[in-house]
């Protein structure tokens, strides 16, 4: 690899508007106990309770 990967990735907005894309919680992309798996759960349950994905 010549290029390090992308660290400024919103992961709390790419959760956010997983449901609308037909994800399910358990299919969030990132290792359980990383600081990018506890965003993206934070952004997908803020989706669920706004309806976004309901």
């Amino acid at each position: 690899m010549t290029e390090p990967p992308d660290d400024n990735l919103d992961h709390y907005a790419l959760g956010f508007y997983a449901p609308g894309k037909g994800l399910r919680r358990e299919d969030c992309p990132y290792a359980e106990g990383t600081q990018a798996h506890a965003q993206w759960m934070a952004g997908y349950d803020a989706a669920m309770k706004a309806g976004e994905g309901a």
